[in-house]
């Protein structure tokens, strides 16, 4: 199928038409075969409009993600950096997020819908074929055209702004910025039973707006809009004013103020400088408010991925809700849509139509992408510009499942540099993530059905990167296949997946191994090297920065937060360095009664080991960005070991020595290299990797922790029961 994408890189308002497979409808997704979709003329030409300085200068200005950046170049040196930031500037943004179409697939959980059903649906880019979460699709009626349907966001956008200024039967409402959501807003304040000023610069717009229902209208580039407005109201200033534009400038919002009544209300939905008069507000204590996406719902993952709805009776409007009103005005003529298009292009003019939009010839407030009547076939792989390449005896065929970030700066980089290893296929939920990816890499093909490359027979290993929720399913089924596996951590997210994943890689004789790096680390080799004798008393502090919590990692069902999510990676480290197995795990935290016990931050787990030996783990985000992320302490035989980010080791004893590496290293190469090595058949035990055996014990760890946090007790680790063996005996993987 096509899909329409924005590269960082390229010139101001060019765009670019790609062949992407076709995306599977997850349990709560709607696959639509999309008829039309608007192009806006505010939002997509503000995103395809910004430079590459522009986007950098925004990106250095968001502290978290500088911090990811730090932490990138701590945890893979300059050279991953570099492959993160060419990524960046090279791979293939959407564009769009407004429709109308057909579906052609449902979810198990989807109802209310059949094969054939006309709907219009949100957030999604400029597409053939688009898979919409359930929460942002509504059945069109047959008696509304699908053109006028696809306005649906731009009008659950207004429909939000309108429910946030509050507006009430007959009072006057000003509308600030007649451009696409302006002038839907208009149109939804009248069908509300308001008065309504429409404020622009732009005749043509004034215009527009007027035939569709404006009651009064003001040219603010030959009129003052604060007098004009006050002169409409016998001097009183409007009820509510709804502010639509954008704009850097802070007069805008001023204007606004100003122009309101006393105890009266502004709301923001467009973006203007925010540079405020105070008096405005003193004097007519005016409640500002903003209004953000269309709805309650908005940047909620559960809500927004259809895993969940809000209950009706107490949340009344929410995002869908708000987007099936829209679709109701349409059907009742309360809106008309139809007037806001400038034009409408075939999908092989999409270029023309975004030149269309930036150009002075525009008319209108939008322009449509006509996708014809015949949706295209569900193809769910698409071959790379090359033709496969012959397979020889020394090459690994690789299947990447999951693309994103981690996989872009590590995985997928250092696959194509190490001889040995030829990336076949990429799979992702959808084309965007590796669209970009292909032609840089060599790849065969991309496909958004992992399944694809389990059937493929020249597929040697998958390497699954996707969410942590998918690990395990996708483990157990690339071992009953026959693939071999590395699997990103957590292995599995339950004790039951984890026994499904042992269950199926038992037995297979496939190789299978966790991508827990830090042990493959040069450091971290010579820090094992230098421990003589046990029992070992270990310390792993890990200094983390913060992350929102809406972050898809502190999702319970997706990312599972930071103690299953991530800290089986420092388990695994201390089982490295004990070398021996543990038995028990003790956790306590310090509790942030709002959150679940999955998404706690701060937290100090103890471990105890078969041969006595106790390793503490101490997790915070409460520290500070100059202390090392990650400080592991051995002591042992009078000794002590530190080591620092990987970075510097430093040994305390009858002499002090340190080894330092510069720009860090997390073994992130060496873990693939060592894989490689033992599928050629290597015995020596530095080929050996972390095989099912010691994936099941860091998994365990992490799970009975989060078990001990619920309880308040030590939970013991039983991974006999799990592997269907003795804990203590040795993997297939090791030599």
């Amino acid at each position: 199928m096509k899909q329409i994408y924005r590269r960082v890189i390229d010139s101001r308002g060019k765009i670019r038409v790609e062949d992407v497979p076709v995306p599977v409808a997850g349990p709560d997704q709607v696959l639509i075969a999309v008829r039309h979709s608007v192009i806006s003329s505010g939002t997509e030409v503000a995103s395809i409009q910004k430079s590459a300085p522009e986007l950098a200068k925004q990106v250095l200005k968001d502290p978290w993600l500088r911090a990811a950046v730090k932490n990138t170049v701590l945890s893979g040196g300059v050279s991953s950096t570099v492959d993160r930031i060419v990524d960046e500037l090279t791979r293939f943004r959407l564009i769009g997020y407004s429709g109308a179409g057909v579906v052609v697939e449902k979810g198990v959980n989807v109802h209310g819908l059949q094969m054939g059903d006309r709907v219009a649906y949100a957030g999604q880019g400029h597409a053939e074929m688009v898979c919409a979460s359930r929460n942002h699709v509504v059945k069109v009626p047959d008696g509304v055209d699908l053109r006028e349907a696809a306005f649906m966001t731009v009008g659950g956008i207004a429909i939000q702004g309108v429910r946030r200024s509050g507006v009430h039967l007959g009072e006057v409402a000003a509308v600030i910025g007649l451009g696409l959501v302006g002038q839907l807003t208009c149109q939804v304040l009248r069908a509300a039973g308001a008065v309504v000023i429409g404020i622009d610069v732009n005749t043509e717009r004034i215009t527009l707006a007027q035939s569709l229902g404006a009651h009064h209208t003001v040219d603010a580039s030959s009129t003052d809009p604060v007098e004009e407005v006050l002169r409409l109201t016998n001097g009183s200033g409007t009820d509510v004013t709804i502010i639509c534009a954008g704009s850097r400038k802070s007069e805008i919002a001023n204007q606004a103020l100003r122009m309101t009544r006393k105890q009266g209300r502004v709301t923001v939905v467009g973006i203007v400088g925010m540079n405020l008069e105070r008096m405005p507000f003193f004097l007519n204590e005016l409640d500002f408010v903003f209004s953000r996406a269309y709805g309650p719902g908005s940047y909620d993952a559960a809500y927004e991925t259809g895993r969940v709805d809000y209950p009706f009776h107490y949340v009344r409007w929410t995002e869908q809700r708000n987007l099936g009103e829209f679709i109701r005005l349409l059907a009742d003529k309360k809106v008309c849509t139809l007037p806001l298009i400038g034009r409408a292009f075939p999908l092989d003019q999409a270029q023309e139509a975004y030149d269309y939009i930036q150009s002075d010839e525009m008319k209108g407030v939008a322009a449509l992408l006509d996708f014809g009547d015949e949706a295209p076939p569900l193809a769910r792989r698409v071959w790379g510009a090359a033709k496969p390449r012959e397979i020889k005896d020394r090459v690994v065929h690789v299947a990447v499942i999951g693309c994103g970030n981690f996989a872009r700066g590590f995985h997928i980089p250092n696959l194509h540099r190490i001889q040995g290893y030829k990336i076949r296929a990429l799979a992702a939920a959808t084309g965007t993530n590796v669209a970009s990816l292909v032609d840089r890499y060599g790849v065969d093909y991309f496909t958004t059905d992992h399944r694809e490359t389990l059937r493929d027979e020249e597929v040697d290993l998958v390497v699954i990167t996707t969410r942590h929720n998918l690990h395990a399913p996708i483990a157990s089924e690339a071992a009953r296949a026959g693939k071999h596996i590395i699997v990103e951590k957590p292995m599995a997210m339950t004790v039951e997946q984890c026994q499904e994943v042992a269950s199926a890689v038992s037995g297979s004789g496939v190789h299978f191994s966790v991508g827990y790096n830090r042990r493959y680390s040069s450091l971290a080799r010579r820090l094992k090297a230098l421990i003589t004798s046990g029992p070992l008393m270990i310390r792993y502090a890990v200094n983390v920065q913060r992350i929102p919590q809406e972050h898809w990692t502190m999702d319970p069902i997706e990312g599972g937060g930071r103690l299953i999510g991530e800290c089986d990676h420092f388990f695994d480290f201390c089982n490295y360095l004990a070398g021996a197995a543990p038995e028990s795990v003790f956790a306590q935290c310090i509790l942030n009664p709002e959150q679940d016990i999955l998404q706690q931050v701060n937290f100090v787990v103890q471990v105890r080991y078969a041969d006595g030996s106790l390793a503490s783990l101490q997790y915070t985000d409460m520290g500070h960005p100059s202390v090392p992320r990650e400080r592991v302490e051995v002591f042992t035989g009078q000794s002590v070991l530190m080591l620092d980010d990987f970075k510097v080791l430093t040994l305390w004893g009858r002499e002090r020595r340190t080894w330092k590496v510069r720009g860090g290293d997390l073994g992130h190469r060496e873990e693939l290299e060592s894989f490689l090595r033992l599928l050629k058949g290597s015995t020596r035990q530095e080929d050996a990797v972390v095989g099912l055996r010691e994936g099941v014990l860091a998994n365990l760890c992490s799970l009975r922790a989060v078990e001990s946090l619920c309880t308040g007790k030590p939970v013991i680790i039983d991974a006999g029961n799990t592997l269907g063996v003795d804990a203590p005996c040795k993997d297939s993987n090791h030599a």
